[in-house]
């Protein structure tokens, strides 16, 4: 039985998530084991990992989660740890490119004789990208990209100020109606 532990985003503004509850529905039916670690940041509400019958921990147990579990994520580690790490991890390591902190999160994996599983480098039998860019990340960079030029016909000179996430990609369209409306 493959067992994933999907441990929650500690980056700033990170709302994604590696596995969507019906991700997760599909893999218990398959006969894989899930636990899910809370977070009030995730896109998708607990509730929703609970009702389909994933296992739910508090923020930050994946580090004492069972040898055999695969640590499931997306963005880099927290900050500012330097404990060795033991368990398999899947997620983008930002470190094989020499980014920063490469050396001391590889360093930790080393100490703790742990793996990475680096999505940068996940591709399918054609040598192609399995985690790249999608569809709703050109469809959000579209409507930033819009979202920009109605405030520069609103707003002459100044800079567009920072996002908060949307609820749903309802409320964005929403939104940006709105905004070619008035501009």
């Amino acid at each position: 039985m493959v067992y994933l532990w999907l441990r929650a985003e500690t980056k700033a503004m990170e709302h994604r998530a590696a596995l969507t509850p019906s991700t997760c529905k599909t893999l218990l039916d398959r006969g894989f084991k899930i636990t899910v670690e809370r977070s009030r940041e995730r896109i998708f509400d607990d509730e929703e990992y609970a009702k389909v019958g994933c296992h739910m921990v508090p923020i930050g147990e994946w580090r004492k989660a069972p040898q055999e579990a695969y640590i499931v994520g997306l963005k880099e580690l927290p900050e500012g740890e330097t404990d060795p790490l033991h368990h398999t991890h899947i997620f983008f390591a930002h470190c094989f490119k020499n980014q920063g902190g490469w050396t001391e999160i590889l360093s930790r994996f080393d100490e703790g004789q742990g793996t990475i599983l680096d999505l940068e480098f996940l591709n399918d039998d054609q040598g192609r990208r399995v985690a790249a860019f999608g569809y709703h990340a050109g469809f959000a960079g579209a409507a930033i990209g819009v979202d920009d030029w109605c405030h520069q016909k609103l707003n002459p000179g100044q800079v567009l100020p920072p996002y908060k996430p949307f609820p749903n990609e309802a409320s964005l369209i929403s939104y940006i109606k709105e905004r070619l409306d008035r501009a």
